[in-house]
């Protein structure tokens, strides 16, 4: 075969293959974002219920989606469910038949999780989920009854806690404590002004925001970022800008992380800010090295929760508005 054939086929392969790379890294993405909106990738504070570690400090319960009103209705209905919960864990410990007890266990904590989702005991709803979910392989390993009296303590023990305060004034300490954390650096870049003021306004209740008016600014301030050691977590990165478009911004950053043998997910989280929506400017985005694409018209209901996906903030709570259609 002709050398020109042969290097043409080469050039045409290793294009395919590049391109390859990339879709499997998009599905990749895709693939994470569905896991953590299922809440299936995000680590639970429960997970020691799998292998007999400590539940947190009652006292640490996160009271934010508290309903007041129905506490005293909880505590009232989950009562007995405890009392049943332990009786039930207790009969493993014999020799009858274990598929109706954990039948009646399964039952009790789905109970159990409705209850406290209902009135808005986050932890609790967690906690009763994560059980559900090691129940066989806590009962395969013969530590079904230890993880459930352990369960059934917390819970007892939290809701002797709850009752004991005043619920508004502990949330509002729970929120001082949050508030009082640092912010995290984030590097805005964008030669819109308009687009700068929004992005502000969305970042700055987490962020301490520095702004570049173009990429070569950005990538100045981004470099000097790393030469003093405290880099940026987060870059809300525009594409079209003059000078540097966003796609060189990008790949300059990724460059200059490994100038720093900066690799992987040690790097910093870049989301695409801009007006381009196309499939091909999305898929060089991906290709290119960012982690989150949002058009700008979307910024406002979708930022935030791309930056939540990414492990940089959290959900605490979810709130809707509605009104007579």
């Amino acid at each position: 075969m002709r050398p020109d054939i042969v290097l043409k086929i080469c050039v045409i392969t290793s294009r395919l293959l590049a391109d390859i790379i990339t879709l499997t890294k998009l599905l990749c993405y895709f693939y994470i974002r569905s896991m953590v909106d299922g809440n299936i990738m995000s680590e639970s504070k429960f997970s020691s219920i799998w292998n007999g570690g400590s539940l947190p400090e009652p006292r640490s319960v996160c009271l934010d989606g508290l309903v007041e009103e129905l506490w005293t209705t909880y505590v009232d209905e989950v009562g007995p469910l405890l009392t049943k919960l332990e009786a039930v864990a207790l009969e493993l410990e014999s020799n009858g038949n274990h598929e109706e007890h954990l039948a009646e266990i399964r039952r009790l904590m789905h109970s159990l999780k409705g209850d406290s989702g209902s009135v808005g005991l986050s932890d609790a709803h967690e906690l009763y989920h994560e059980a559900e979910s090691a129940l066989d392989e806590l009962y395969r390993k013969g530590e079904l009854t230890d993880a459930l009296l352990r369960i059934k303590d917390w819970t007892e023990d939290v809701n002797q806690y709850v009752s004991s305060i005043d619920i508004e004034e502990a949330k509002s300490t729970q929120h001082a404590d949050t508030n009082s954390k640092p912010k995290i650096k984030a590097l805005v870049i964008d030669d819109d002004p308009v687009c700068r003021g929004r992005l502000e306004i969305l970042l700055q209740d987490f962020f301490e925001c520095t702004f570049a008016c173009d990429g070569k600014e950005g990538l100045v301030v981004y470099e000097k970022s790393l030469e003093d050691g405290v880099g940026f977590k987060l870059i809300t990165l525009d594409i079209n800008m003059p000078g540097l478009n966003g796609h060189e911004t990008l790949k300059a950053i990724r460059r200059i992380e490994q100038q720093y043998t900066i690799a992987g997910l040690d790097g910093v989280k870049v989301i695409m800010a801009t007006s381009e929506s196309t499939s091909n400017q999305v898929f060089s985005a991906f290709k290119e090295g960012c982690e989150a694409y949002v058009v700008k018209k979307d910024l406002g209901e979708k930022l935030l929760d791309e930056v939540a996906k990414l492990g940089l903030l959290k959900v605490v709570k979810v709130q809707k508005n509605y009104a007579i259609d």
